[in-house]
This record gives C-alpha cells, sequence and structure tokens, in this order.
C-alpha cells in the first residue's frame, strides 16, 4: 500500500531538513513526501533537491498569512497514495512511524497518536545538529534523565512496542479519550476526500484537528489510538495566545455541526 505523508511548513527550514532526515531511515518504503509550504521561498527548492532518495512533491503558494488549510488542500489534490499520514513541520517521527500507522490501518477507522515534547536544550541541540534524533530513538532509555532534566513532556509517548502486541492493546484500549492531534494522525484517502478534506472557512486559530475529528466521526468513521507504536518528537517553539481567534473558530464550527455540514464547501474541491 502506498503512504502519502503531507508536512505543512512555514519557515522551518532546520526543522524540515530533520524531518526528511527521520524519513530517509524508515522502516515502511512504498511512500511519498508531500511538502506544503505556506509561501514561496527558494530555499526550500534547494534542500528538498538534497534527498534524492526520497519521493518528494513540493507544494507553496504566496504568504498572506496563515493558510495552512488551504495549501495542506492543494497538497491533497495532487497526493497518488491511497494511504494519508498528517505531521506537522516540526515534528520528528520514529523510523518505525510509518510501519506502525500501516499495521494498524483500517477503512473508516482515524488513527489518533500522540508525540513526545522536547524541552528547549535538547531542541536547540537537535536543530543545531549537536545530537541525532535517531541516536535518541535508539537509546531513549538511556537518554531517559538527559530528557527529562531538559524540560522534556510526556516522554512516556516515546515508548514503543509491535503494533496490535498485547502491550500495545492493553496500553490503548483502557484509553477511551482519543482524539485527532494535526501532528500525528493517519487514514484512507477515500474517508478524508469524503469530507472534502480541511475547512478553509475555519479561519481563527488553530482548530483544523478539532474540525476533522468531528466531522470524521459524524461521516462513519471511528477513533483508534496509535500511542505506544507511531511516535514521533515535537520541537520546542514559543506559542502565540490565539484565545479571540480559537473562540471564532469554535463559533463556526458550531454552526457547521448544528446544520450536518460535515462535508465542507471550501475545501479540496469548492461546493
Amino acid at each position: 500500500m502506498k503512504v502519502s505523508l503531507l508536512i505543512p511548513t512555514y519557515q522551518e527550514h532546520k526543522a524540515l531538513e530533520l524531518i526528511l532526515e527521520a524519513l530517509e531511515h524508515q522502516t515502511y518504503k512504498n511512500f511519498e513526501v508531500l511538502v506544503a509550504e505556506d509561501e514561496i521561498l527558494e530555499e526550500t527548492e534547494f534542500l528538498l533537491a538534497k534527498f534524492t532518495s526520497l519521493d518528494i512533491k513540493h507544494v507553496s503558494h504566496e504568504d498572506k498569512g496563515n493558510r495552512k488549510a488551504m495549501i495542506l488542500n492543494e497538497a491533497l489534490a495532487v497526493v497518488s497514495g491511497e494511504y494519508l499520514i498528517f505531521i506537522d513541520g516540526d515534528t520528528i517521527p520514529f523510523t518505525t512511524f510509518i510501519e506502525s500507522h500501516v499495521a494498524l490501518s483500517k477503512v473508516k477507522t482515524v488513527l489518533c497518536g500522540r508525540r513526545v515534547n522536547l524541552g528547549e536544550v535538547v531542541s536547540k541541540a537537535l536543530r543545531e545538529k549537536e545530537l541525532s534524533a535517531y541516536e535518541i530513538e535508539k537509546n531513549y532509555f538511556k537518554n531517559y534523565n538527559y530528557l527529562k532534566k531538559n524540560g522534556t513532556r510526556h516522554y512516556e509517548q516515546g515508548l514503543r512496542f509491535k503494533p496490535n502486541s498485547w502491550m500495545q492493546k492493553l496500553l490503548t484500549n483502557s484509553n477511551k479519550n482519543v482524539h485527532i492531534l494535526g501532528s500525528n494522525f493517519s487514514c484512507f484517502k477515500e474517508d478524508f476526500f469524503h469530507i472534502n478534506g480541511f475547512d478553509e472557512d475555519i479561519v481563527g486559530g488553530s482548530k483544523d484537528d478539532v474540525d476533522l475529528e468531528w466531522r470524521l466521526i459524524d461521516s462513519g468513521c471511528q477513533m483508534k489510538s496509535v500511542k505506544y507504536c507511531a511516535n514521533l518528537f515535537h520541537l520546542y517553539h514559543e506559542r502565540a495566545s490565539r484565545i479571540e481567534e480559537e473562540a471564532i473558530a469554535k463559533e463556526q464550527m458550531r454552526k457547521n455541526r448544528e446544520n450536518g455540514r460535515y462535508i465542507c464547501r471550501n475545501g479540496i474541491k469548492k461546493l
């Protein structure tokens, strides 16, 4: 099965390079990479040209503010895989990341993962190539003290067990609180295209994952956890407050849900 892995990015070339390096070492090989850039930068083309072993498609448009949903829809319009995996431009996948999503994939099922939130010191060391994400992954237990001392949160999300193993099932089946996290989820292309992708009219804040969840559920999909197997690292960065924007997005979603509009009008296709 061919996989399309989508990476939205905006002025994060160091992080993007780390992601692509991690993708070169994936245990699952049948995939393409969609780099969805919410601006147009010549430097990105030079960076992508270095990774000749990867099948990369680069989609970009002019920087006119936060248009993440739009650029992702543009990338979705050219995917060739039958299965979609979404990450963020500041998340580095473990070598078994794609393999784990594929192993648990199922029609009408959205796989929901989590991430190890690295502290500022560790993230800086990775960005400056003083440290390797691959080495942290392979020596995860040995790096416990270093990671925790330097502000890493959700260390347990880096523990990996084989998909569908008794331990992975035990740890995830007891967790009923399963939700989409925009930086780590997957589903079949047909299920995502059925809701017409990302809603470009949800313009306030960063509620794309919340919006996708209710729409996918209303379309007949179920949520399933891939914690403790589909793992990735999240690089530290400052967060801006978006309280007012989040309120706008919440109101937009409320109206759509009341009207049963899980197929968005302004998505991959313009209805």
